[in-house]
């Protein structure tokens, strides 16, 4: 996976090989995205280069414009990901999200709308739904395999956004539910474990059908029941 929009080379990255001047750039890159290290990076690079001008050192001036577009270079992405608007740059990739989060802080999955998911963690809508679906059941992630086996987001995903997410437990929330569990426990099981005797032959007989049950967001999708029904299973 790659993403486009850090592959851009803004115009101030190759105005940073100008002679003397050219450390403004950075300092621009500084000053529009209220980094003050870039800002006082580019001060130093100019006043040197300007100095050294005046002084009729122009060997230093030609030494400091490839070291001037080096640290243009190394400050693209973090540049681009500071400077571009929500949604436009996603996590496609660890490395990239590793960058995301180090400049915009990671994504609380517990607490996130769906519009974080979609556009910030960049997750396809459909796998969004899922994550939502549980939420608001009452239910919360506490690892990132569960973004796979109960919301049934691909394992590509979740590798790629990992390092952008937060798994924040609260209090007030219930316990993590054992929901393998329904894939192995008889009907008569799940009856004497509290479940009602019709949700329980439904479980057991889709399970029967079609084969043991992925997710629990497969689950409730299968059987078409809410997953508040079966989340005291432990």
């Amino acid at each position: 996976m790659s993403n486009v929009a850090l592959k851009k080379i803004p115009d101030w990255v190759w105005w940073s090989l100008c002679p003397i001047f050219g450390a403004l750039t950075i300092a621009y890159a500084g000053y529009t995205t209220k980094t003050d290290r870039w800002l006082q990076i580019g001060g130093v690079l100019s006043a040197i280069s300007l100095l050294a001008a005046f002084c009729g050192q122009s060997w230093l001036v030609y030494l400091a414009m490839p070291v001037q577009f080096a640290i243009a270079m190394s400050i693209k992405n973090p540049y681009l990901i500071k400077s571009a608007p929500r949604g436009a740059i996603l996590p496609t990739d660890r490395q990239t999200a590793t960058s995301i989060a180090s400049i915009r802080g990671k994504v609380d999955i517990n607490k996130c709308s769906k519009d974080d998911l979609v556009h910030v963690l960049g997750l396809p809508i459909a796998y969004a739904n899922n994550i939502e679906s549980i939420k608001a059941e009452g239910y919360m992630f506490i690892q990132l395999e569960e973004l796979t086996t109960l919301a049934d987001v691909p394992e590509k995903y979740c590798q790629a956004i990992e390092p952008m997410i937060a798994f924040n437990y609260y209090e007030q929330a219930d316990d993590p539910i054992n929901w393998q569990r329904l894939n192995v426990l008889p009907m008569s099981e799940l009856v004497e474990l509290g479940l009602d005797r019709d949700s329980a032959a439904a479980i057991c007989t889709e399970r029967h059908r079609h084969g043991a049950y992925r997710s629990l967001i497969e689950v409730k999708r299968r059987t078409g029941l809410p997953i508040a029904l079966y989340k005291h299973l432990i």
